[in-house]
């Protein structure tokens, strides 16, 4: 049986157990003929508490969507809220679909990494990503992590959380294939509540520790490619400069992580603000032209998605969900759309165009070569990106939105193509020399170059699907991962 309508309304507590009521949607639709009732269009269940798929009105739904409504109930028996609060259904349908459940420990430091994570897990927009069932949802959150409660805590309301995991436990052993329960809000709720308020914005953190185990640093450096600023990062990867280039954004581990959080480092202070601090394996960050919203990737069941959030720290909301793997290389400059990179078959790449706003995406460079690293010039009219449909990686510049005049820019091979603020030089890496290429503006209106190519210095870098390195506006500072191996 799929409830399709948990909410804490609908769960009972006596002597201890936890009783689900009230199965008049599940009934409806069985008395309806399965799915003929869902077929016709309606959307049967309580916002708040509705999982993405149960919202958009899919047809097949299973126990996961009660799975979604019982980590709702715990949200908000924790925070006092559901996860998506707004004051109408359309307001939290649009919340639900686009915003990522924050840390519950943003607002209550005391609820356990076990319970704080169980609880986002059950919370993921897509069903394969929560637990499978009501009984893996039980051992989630009694993990051995759990314990752990900060040691201001009084022992009374160390109590209050034990008893209330044993109420879920409990649960979720007694309605089986689904669970809740809640606890009345007031004497027990209003003592296991915070004060609310919006979650924090990430606070500055010291820079991270050396990579000397990994073998790889984060190098500033001139034209010459002389030293200015070594970073340390653990495994570092796709640094970015900030639009008006006090800042790098990149992804790198955090302590005792095993997955990569984003960052953005002051370059004048080398204070250092972590921008996400989940399991998500958050890469490829992307400055938006007024430098407010920083693009990236994160997990996603078989792959990747695209999220996107304020680059002073707060909420995300995801701007592209699809099958496989897609990692942003690039804003288009007045923030409408993302060139995105995304994994094709037999080991290959297309560049696509992702509309911010999350509607569909269209090809840009889809061919049978494999394209990666799209970047848009600084007057918004081009894209440089590498393609191997000559049997060999090359670097070329077509038109923005149509690619209809394609050029050639490199002369014997190179990769990962990157615009000097003005547009007048284009740098790519060819082996392990980084060119720089003179562009002037024909009289067709496209950007070609002299054919004149210099190798500005040579450094053993890092090389990945997407670009592993930066220049800043002006043309006279590098970023890239540097190999110390």
């Amino acid at each position: 049986i799929v409830h399709r309508d948990v909410k804490p309304e609908n769960v009972l507590l006596q002597d201890g157990h936890a009783l689900v009521a009230d199965f008049g949607v599940a009934l409806a639709v069985e008395e309806a003929g399965g799915e003929r009732l869902t077929r016709s269009g309606l959307t049967l269940g309580t916002p708040q508490y509705m999982a993405p798929e149960q919202a958009s009105g899919e047809r097949h739904l299973d126990a996961r969507v009660d799975i979604y409504a019982l980590g709702a109930v715990l949200h908000e028996m924790l925070l006092g809220e559901p996860p998506f609060a707004a004051p109408t259904r359309q307001a939290v349908v649009r919340r639900m679909m686009n915003e990522l459940p924050q840390p519950l420990a943003h607002r209550r430091p005391e609820v356990s990494p076990a319970v704080d994570l169980a609880v986002r897990r059950a919370l993921a927009k897509r069903p394969a990503d929560r637990m499978p069932s009501a009984s893996a949802f039980a051992d989630a959150i009694t993990a051995p992590a759990g314990v752990m409660k900060p040691a201001h805590v009084e022992s009374r309301a160390r109590g209050i959380g034990l008893r209330t995991v044993l109420y879920l436990v409990a649960a979720t052993l007694v309605i089986g294939v689904f669970g809740g329960m809640f606890i009345d809000r007031s004497p027990l709720l209003q003592r296991f509540s915070s004060a609310g308020g919006n979650v924090s914005a990430p606070t500055f953190v010291g820079t991270r520790s050396s990579a000397e185990g990994a073998g790889l640093s984060l190098a500033v450096v001139d034209r010459s490619g002389r030293t200015l600023l070594n970073i340390p990062a653990e495994r570092p990867w796709t640094p970015r400069f900030s639009p008006d280039g006090n800042s790098l954004a990149y992804g790198a581990f955090g302590a005792d992580k095993k997955t990569s959080d984003l960052w953005i480092t002051q370059l004048s202070t080398g204070r250092t603000l972590r921008l996400t601090d989940d399991d998500g394996d958050a890469n490829d960050p992307q400055w938006s032209a007024d430098g407010m919203t920083i693009a990236y990737s994160a997990s996603a069941a078989g792959g990747k998605d695209v999220f996107a959030r304020p680059s002073a720290g707060g909420n995300a909301h995801v701007l592209a969900v699809r099958s496989g793997t897609q990692f942003p290389s690039d804003w288009v400059r007045d923030g409408s759309a993302l060139l995105v990179t995304e994994e094709a078959e037999d080991n290959r790449h297309d560049i696509i165009v992702q509309p911010a706003d999350g509607s569909l995406a269209r090809p840009y460079a889809a061919t049978r070569a494999d394209e990666t690293g799209a970047r848009v010039s600084p007057d918004g009219h081009w894209v440089a990106y590498t393609s191997d449909e000559s049997g060999r990686a090359e670097i070329y510049i077509d038109s923005y939105p149509s690619p209809s005049r394609r050029v050639r820019i490199s002369t014997s091979g190179g990769v990962h193509p990157v615009w000097r603020g003005d547009g007048h030089e284009l740098y790519f890496w060819r082996d392990d020399a980084l060119v720089a290429v003179e562009l002037s503006v024909g009289k067709a209106g496209e950007p070609s170059s002299n054919g004149a190519e210099a190798v500005l210095f040579r450094a053993s870098h890092s090389m990945g699907v997407n670009t592993m390195y930066d220049v800043s506006a002006d043309g006279k500072r590098f970023v890239f991962v540097r190999n110390n191996r």
